[in-house]
């Protein structure tokens, strides 16, 4: 190193890098004072109720008025991960053997079968005479009523809904 070019002094290790935390050592009065924020609390809810709407955007009620609502597990969720792992390690399988572009039904089949993973429960309304997951999956897979899964999978992955 020359000597028109010299080093700014530093001083190595007061300054947290990339992925180090910042701990305070309790050795003056000003350190004793400062408390870390634990990020933890920020944790979202691992489930949220869907409110569901009519395609005109009318809040959907049943026979007795009570409002439909669908509660599903959310991003936070040790659920939502396993069942994206599984629809991603699907979509990749299927890459993996020389397909360019899905074709719309398998696509629909797959986003079915995650959101039917990711449900919980269908309230105040059900689904022909099924139960649970075959019930989630056939009704996200009925065209006519396409706007239903259409709410739930926006509401899924929006971080919000879950928030507590």
């Amino acid at each position: 190193m020359s000597e028109k070019t010299k080093r700014a002094p530093s001083k190595r290790g007061s300054v947290p890098t990339q992925g180090q935390a910042a701990f305070a050592t309790g050795n003056s009065p000003c350190e004793k004072e400062l408390k870390m924020f634990d990020i933890s609390n920020l944790a979202v809810n691992s489930t949220a109720t869907v409110e569901l709407e009519s395609p005109t955007g009318d809040p959907l009620v049943n026979q007795d008025g009570e409002a439909l609502t669908v509660t599903v597990y959310g991003p936070g969720s040790k659920q939502f991960q396993k069942a994206s792992g599984t629809r991603n390690r699907a979509i990749l399988e299927y890459v993996r053997k020389g397909g360019k572009k899905m074709k719309e039904d398998e696509q629909r089949e797959l986003d079915a079968e995650f959101l039917a993973a990711c449900t919980v429960s269908f309230n105040g309304f059900g689904y022909k005479d099924l139960t649970g997951v075959e019930m989630f999956k056939a009704a996200y897979l009925d065209p006519a009523i396409g706007f239903i899964s259409e709410q739930v999978n926006k509401a899924i992955g929006d971080w919000a809904n879950f928030t507590k």
